[in-house]
């Protein structure tokens, strides 16, 4: 016994994209590009308010703000690191 649909629409839904999908909005080297640099940003304003709380024009809890933001941000920016090291591991185990 051999079992056909009898209409393609009952397969592929309307507006699906099949195996292909949707465009990719931002290439992914781009935004690992766009995400160092915020975080080289981030660094760089909080090493311009410790200097500027070190010479009395900023307020130290704005330092230490900007200090923690700039932490946090290399902190996810070196876990993003560690899960593309860790894939790529993976990926080279997988045989051919």
């Amino acid at each position: 016994m051999k079992i056909t649909a009898t209409s393609p629409n009952l397969i592929i839904p309307q507006g699906a994209q099949g195996l292909e999908g949707p465009p990719p909005k931002e290439d992914f080297g781009r935004m690992l590009n766009n995400m160092v640099g915020e975080v080289s940003k981030l660094q760089q304003d909080s090493d311009k308010k410790i200097a500027a709380t070190l010479e009395g024009k900023e307020d130290l809890h704005e330092a230490m703000i900007a200090l923690e933001k700039a932490g946090l941000g290399f902190k996810l920016l070196l876990q993003v690191r560690n899960k593309m090291v860790q894939a790529y591991e993976e990926l080279s185990k997988m045989p051919l």
